[in-house]
């Protein structure tokens, strides 16, 4: 039995961009689940900050207040503007998106390419885009951070919001959305049971304070209106900041870290640092694999 998703009931409670978006996941969806053919987004690759179809006109985004380190990344990439199609898919049925994102229909489930960017050292991220964290981050990645989001949106998880900042108080506010879970499964086979090896992101990383592990949660990053340089339109924060799960607090992050710490040293001194000896060499292939944590509040 085929279950049709509510394609108008979900565009209501989120912008038109990743609505876009989310259509482009479900039309996949009717062409055939598990192809070995991904169904490609309308969005244009992009690599090292060009856009491979606009790469003659890159332009300036600008600066979000919570975090003037990165404002200048430059990417120009236009929402899709496809009529909403009607899409018969089934629960538990598995979507390949661009980018090898591929999402588990309804079972909070969403799993994408990587490799390993750094094997030892301080963080302040844990999976960026490629061209823009990389000094800073476990994992990189080709895939397109709205594409995971929509992913996340099509395997049923529920996003939130980003950490900001109360305007009277000065004060952090956590941010929001469902609580997943982050494995990260390497191609070798573990002798023992003769599976992929498998470890938890949160393994990977050790906090300095020697508190607990960091909890992450479907934050969903921002949909922020188009500078004038860019015409009228919409764009994805973490598209250009590369933000796909974060560990300190940009405010652009798709998964985000509970815990608000600012990247600033000069406010939160670094606390997050990669366990020694737990990853492979650095370009290892890996998959990162979202689940819908079993802890929710």
């Amino acid at each position: 039995m085929s279950k049709r998703i509510p394609t108008d009931r979900t565009c209501s409670r989120i912008p038109a961009l990743l609505c876009g978006l989310l259509m482009i996941t479900t039309l996949s969806a009717q062409i055939g689940c598990r192809s070995e053919e991904a169904i490609g987004s309308d969005l244009p690759t992009v690599i090292g900050g060009a856009s491979a179809t606009t790469a003659e006109s890159s332009v300036t985004i600008d600066s979000d207040p919570i975090d003037s380190r990165h404002s200048d990344a430059t990417r120009s990439e236009p929402a899709p503007s496809a009529e909403p199609p009607t899409v018969e898919s089934s629960p538990g049925s598995v979507v390949e998106l661009d980018g090898g994102v591929r999402a588990w229909v309804g079972q909070g489930r969403v799993e994408f390419p990587g490799m390993v960017s750094l094997d030892q050292g301080w963080l302040e991220v844990a999976v960026c885009r490629r061209g823009t964290r990389e000094h800073e981050s476990i994992v990189v990645t080709d895939a397109i951070p709205s594409v995971v989001h929509a992913a996340m949106l099509l395997a049923g998880l529920e996003s939130g919001a980003p950490a900001s900042f109360d305007e009277e108080t000065h004060r952090p506010i956590p941010p929001t959305g469902m609580r997943v879970s982050i494995e990260l499964r390497f191609g070798a086979i573990d002798p023992e049971t003769g599976e992929p090896i498998l470890l938890s992101l949160a393994a990977a990383i050790e906090d300095a304070r020697e508190l607990v592990s960091p909890v992450w949660v479907f934050a969903g990053s921002l949909v922020r209106s188009n500078p004038p340089s860019m015409g009228p339109g919409e764009y994805y924060a973490a598209d250009f900041a590369g933000t796909v799960v974060g560990l300190s607090t940009f405010g652009d992050e798709v998964v985000a870290v509970e815990e608000v710490r600012s990247p600033e040293a000069g406010i939160d001194p670094p606390v997050w640092r990669i366990r020694t000896g737990v990853l492979p060499e650095i370009d290892t292939p890996v998959t990162v694999v979202l689940k819908r944590s079993s802890h929710q509040e």
